[in-house]
């Protein structure tokens, strides 16, 4: 399915959700919070291919698949390229109410986590900051503050599940295979099963 396709589908389910929405008011406990992490897309000339550039389109077509599945109220992430903002973008095609967390400043996630990989994702990141509800977390541009946001988009999704007293949801999109100790979506992995949240993984293979 090329882009503008694509696109066109996301209108369509964008309205039948806000319709299913007004259907089921009353009943929210059934639509769930979804908090998201995944793989960056891969660099050139990466040694083990975690989220190859050419799959792309066939990830946001499965991640189109899951949204359109599981209904979520609201959809909580960060937004680095790959995963992050793929997901983002459907979430937003298909109306559904985004909270997007920063460790750094916009600019400097921007140059770190977004525009150094392969891939108009600078514009992709920017569409979607205008139309999220951006937090900045003021953390460190490390590893350090990547673990650490991981921690704040649990505590984010549990508390707006709390609020609208229905269930918080873990998406993981990635390879399904640790890189090692220090894999940041593996910790986040880690972080929702310790908190017994569901988690429903999409791969990136």
């Amino acid at each position: 399915m090329n882009r503008r396709r694509f696109l066109a589908t996301l209108t369509g389910l964008g309205v039948a959700w806000k319709a299913g929405m007004i259907e089921a008011s009353g009943k929210v406990a059934n639509l769930p919070v979804i908090v998201e992490a995944g793989r960056r897309v891969d660099a050139p000339g990466a040694e083990v291919a975690r989220f190859p550039p050419a799959n792309v389109d066939e990830v946001r077509q499965r991640i189109l698949q899951t949204l359109t599945r599981l209904k979520p109220l609201a959809f909580v992430s960060s937004g680095a390229c790959g995963a992050d903002l793929l997901a983002l973008e459907v979430a937003g095609g298909m109306h559904i109410p985004r909270y997007v967390l920063l460790p750094s400043s916009p600019e400097q996630f921007r140059k770190t986590s977004v525009t150094d990989r392969p891939g108009d994702w600078g514009t992709l990141y920017d569409k979607v900051l205008k139309t999220s509800t951006v937090e900045l977390l003021n953390l460190p541009d490390s590893q350090e503050g990547y673990l650490a946001t991981n921690l704040k988009l649990v505590d984010r999704a549990e508390a707006l599940a709390r609020k609208y007293h229905t269930s918080t949801q873990a998406l993981v999109i990635w390879n399904k295979q640790l890189r090692g100790p220090d894999d940041v979506t593996g910790h986040f992995l880690q972080q929702a099963k310790l908190r017994k949240i569901p988690v429903v993984e999409i791969s990136t293979l």
